[in-house]
């Protein structure tokens, strides 16, 4: 409304949508009816649209321009739970952070690019000005590979497995040796061999779960299911960190096992 004091309004109207979860929807045809929204209600609020329509005379003419602009907010931990819970299991999580889109967008229906771009630069500064987290180049690239984890685990901890069987061949057929010994050794190397390869690739599974489920927050708060929406999702990123960290640390202790599986025949 601000912009529009330097142009020459000859008419002009507005309508507030707010969408739900369960596809509950209020509109408003003011944004001052807006300011009255139910800060109360416990669903929380998914999508945002502001929707202006404009009648302008620019300077120097005498016929009015037509300008709709439409504003799209939308809260991507909301989209996030309602994608979750209506996704089939096979969906990963990379997956699902793509599907859920832009946080906000503008549209500008114009007949003078000059003036749309004016409502162009003004929407970009005020997002810029919005609180958010910033997007993280380095988990950016962790996702864009998260794929592959499981797999290069699943082989480096083939590789390690048959390296110490390697290096322990001398110690238990450098002599005449038992058949026992023999098949010790081959039943203790050929079943931690698939093993640990086997958890290994669940520790991956599980660390490309929790890099895929990091998602950077971004969201509406206008009631009081938008702010326990946004607590319930502060204590599921510390639930993907613990998972991150657990799937590490399995790793590492297999890379143990797999180096003492001599010392047990």
């Amino acid at each position: 409304m601000q912009l529009c004091d330097i142009h020459k309004i000859v008419a002009r109207n507005e309508t507030v949508s707010v969408f739900h979860d369960k596809e509950r929807k209020e509109q408003f045809t003011s944004f001052e009816r807006f300011r009255a929204y139910n800060a109360n209600a416990s669903s929380p609020s998914v999508t945002v649209v502001l929707k202006y329509n404009f009648s302008i005379i620019p300077a120097g003419l005498d016929k009015p321009q037509e300008y709709v602009i439409t504003v799209r907010l939308t809260s991507r931990i909301a989209m996030l739970q309602q994608i979750v819970s209506d996704a089939p299991p096979f969906v990963s999580g990379r997956v699902i952070g793509y599907i859920t889109g832009n946080t906000a967008e503008l549209s500008v229906d114009y007949a003078d690019y000059i003036i749309a771009r004016g409502f162009l630069e003004a929407f970009d500064e005020w997002i810029r000005g919005c609180k958010s987290e910033p997007d993280v180049p380095w988990l950016t690239f962790l996702q864009r590979w998260s794929h592959v984890v499981p797999k290069t685990l699943k082989v480096a901890a083939a590789f390690l497995t048959l390296a110490y069987a390697l290096k322990a061949v001398p110690n238990f057929f450098g002599t005449p040796t038992d058949p026992q010994v023999w098949a010790r050794f081959f039943i203790m190397f050929g079943g931690g061999f698939y093993v640990i390869t086997t958890l290994a690739g669940s520790a991956g599974s599980m660390i490309e779960s929790a890099i895929d489920s990091f998602n950077v927050i971004s969201y509406l708060s206008l009631n009081k299911g938008d702010k326990k929406l946004i607590e319930d999702f502060g204590k599921r990123k510390r639930h993907v960190a613990f998972k991150f960290i657990f799937g590490c640390v399995l790793t590492i202790a297999l890379g143990v096992i797999a180096s003492k599986i001599a010392k047990i025949i």
